[in-house]
């Protein structure tokens, strides 16, 4: 059974995004490629072969480690936003978590102002009690 969707976790969401992004431009120096000419049997025709991956090094493995651990981390909360059966309710998820709005815009937003910054987080909050 997968762990079960926390606030903590749906917060981490956009932290997360940003640490991966981190370790690619850090992975990005220490991928490399190359391209071998080699002549096989029975012709003996050249052609070239391309041979690319990441230089060895000790923090090399941690970083794509992390990067896994981080990237299966965020399908968990999307996979978790995208099964909330209610529109208005994904939408608010998804508002809050992946784009970053606060309650307040997010009331204004998907209500006009007829919701206050308040309902908003209790809908949010009494949509995890129930999970």
């Amino acid at each position: 059974m997968a762990d079960p969707m926390t606030m903590s976790r749906l917060k981490a969401y956009r932290r997360n995004a940003s640490a991966i992004e981190d370790i690619k431009a850090e992975l990005s120096g220490k991928y490399v490629a190359d391209s071998i000419s080699v002549c096989t049997p029975p012709s003996y025709t050249p052609h070239s072969t391309r041979i690319d991956g990441f230089l060895p090094s000790g923090d090399t493995l941690s970083l794509l480690c992390k990067q896994a651990r981080l990237e299966r981390e965020q399908r968990a909360v999307e996979e978790f936003i995208k099964g909330i059966e209610d529109y208005q309710t994904r939408r608010m998820f998804v508002l809050k978590f992946i784009k970053g709005k606060t309650y307040l815009q997010i009331a204004m937003q998907e209500s006009g102002g007829r919701m206050s910054e308040s309902g908003v987080r209790m809908k949010i909050q009494r949509y995890l009690q129930e999970k």
